[in-house]
């Protein structure tokens, strides 16, 4: 009886490691698949002066876009639509200069391959951004899908 109990668990423990093996296997890294989470990138400037010292910051939830140039305090916000295909990432500000003139920041994105390709601008600044997924990030990656 204890055998057979011992034989049950070793088969059933070894199919749902093969199981998860597998389905490790087939899920998918590509940014066009599983866009969701957080993403790092550092700009490259093309035009103007852009913040180049500190890393960009993207997070794309359900349903929200979320741009940092700097990661720090401005953020550009865009609506993100699951069911669109190819991903088209867009965040937007909108402000206002010292001289009442208007000063939008936008970013546009696409997914390409394992990666996030961006491009930043504003009136002063045009920068190209690769974005990867951190590694340690892991858990809030999971949890955002």
């Amino acid at each position: 009886m204890i055998k057979k109990k011992i034989r049950y668990f070793f088969t059933n423990s070894m199919l749902l490691g093969l199981t998860c093996l597998a389905l490790n296997a087939c899920g998918s890294k590509l940014a066009e698949d599983h866009p969701q989470g957080i993403w790092l990138g550092k700009m490259e400037v093309e035009q103007g002066t852009c913040p180049t010292d500190r890393i960009a910051a993207l997070r794309v939830d359900k349903k929200m876009v979320l741009f940092s140039p700097d990661n720090g305090a401005l953020i550009l916000r865009g609506d993100f639509d699951k069911k669109q295909k190819p991903r088209h990432l867009v965040a937007k500000l909108h402000r206002v200069d010292m001289d009442h003139k208007p000063y939008d920041l936008i970013f546009e994105g696409k997914a390409k391959d394992e990666n996030i390709i961006g491009t930043y601008g504003t009136p002063d600044c045009r920068a190209h951004i690769t974005f990867y997924r951190p590694k340690h990030y892991g858990l809030s990656d999971a949890i955002a899908h």
